[in-house]
């Protein structure tokens, strides 16, 4: 059985395979004289192939791009300060002129009075990753300016279609609000790709285009339920429905209504009641018509929607399948 020497051994042998493999630069910086000691990937890292004799803080910060060095020395500093660990993405300019970007964190290490005497840490060179992300950002920048380019060429012909073949107006306007709300949509699930789209935020995308009723909506959120593209686009156009509907027949036609809209969650549910106080007396509402249609059935198998149509106001209550949704915890949300 091997001894603990042995297994010293093996353990530092295989750390000094990983940190080569890895391309991983190390140092370990003295906070008191600011010079540092690194092993050579890191002088290579700054452009540097054949080592430098020394290496200070100063030396590092000067690599730093003037844009990114304030902020990397605030870093830095806030660490020190904290007692927390140095971590930050920046761009450097290596010895040889060349601009590249680096990953790098730092722990502190504290001696036996509590006081930091260095930090010790990594470096790494991620710029094919960096420039892997911004070719991604491109190209899902012009995804999404095609996209809203041909939803706003489908709602122009929708209108020129209407106009020359004597169709209803108000039917028209509908579908074009319904095309317009596929565009909103869309503009929120690829114009911020560094985060997930939650059920409140397309509620409040969607009431964005009324800006008059922001004030008569009371959402309550007490998780993020974060939907798939497709069922967010399906989960808007049944917000957008409801919308335009309060505002023709229910709580938002007069002055005095109001809509609460709650989100809650089951072990298999996602659940959004939608209600209406306030309004005019609902009246017997075919529920074969077209909108009713359109909100029973645009979640597909993804969940149901149904519609109550109480006397004091109309009620809807979607449910949404737990495993086409994902739970992030949040802090209660209301307009």
């Amino acid at each position: 059985m091997p001894d603990i020497q042995q297994f010293e051994n093996s353990s530092a042998d295989l750390l000094r395979l990983v940190i080569e493999t890895g391309h991983i630069g190390i140092w370990k910086l003295d906070v008191a004289t600011g010079h540092a000691w690194r092993n050579r990937r890191h002088d290579e890292i700054f452009g540097y192939p054949d080592g430098l004799a020394e290496w200070t803080y100063e030396m590092f910060l000067d690599h730093v791009v003037e844009e990114d060095r304030a902020r990397v020395d605030e870093l830095q500093q806030q660490a020190l300060e904290q007692q927390t660990e140095w971590l930050f993405d920046c761009r450097i300019v290596r010895a040889d002129g060349v601009e590249r970007w680096i990953n790098a964190a730092g722990r502190p290490i504290f001696d036996d009075d509590g006081s930091i005497t260095a930090l010790i840490g990594n470096v790494i060179d991620i710029t094919q990753t960096k420039r892997n992300e911004m070719r991604l950002s491109l190209v899902t920048q012009e995804l999404n300016h095609r996209v809203r380019n041909m939803l706003t060429m489908v709602k122009a012909l929708i209108s020129l279609s209407g106009r020359s073949a004597k169709v209803d107006p108000a039917f028209v306007n509908a579908l074009s609000g319904r095309v317009e709300a596929l565009a909103r949509t869309q503009d929120l699930l690829l114009g911020e790709t560094d985060r997930d789209l939650g059920l409140g935020e397309i509620l409040e995308r969607e009431l964005t285009a009324f800006p008059s009723l922001r004030e008569r909506v009371d959402l309550q959120e007490d998780d993020v339920i974060v939907l798939a593209p497709k069922d967010a686009q399906a989960f808007a156009v049944i917000i957008h429905e409801l919308i335009t509907n309060a505002i023709k027949y229910g709580a938002f036609s007069n002055d005095a209504g109001r809509v609460a809209i709650t989100i809650a969650t089951t072990p298999s549910q996602a659940r959004v009641e939608w209600r209406e106080t306030g309004g005019p007396p609902v009246a017997e509402v075919r529920e074969d018509g077209l909108g009713s249609n359109l909100i029973g059935r645009a979640l597909g198998p993804s969940g149901r929607a149904q519609l109550d149509f109480h006397k004091d106001g109309l009620v809807c209550r979607i449910e949404l399948d737990r495993e086409r949704t994902r739970r992030r915890s949040a802090d209660p949300v209301r307009f």
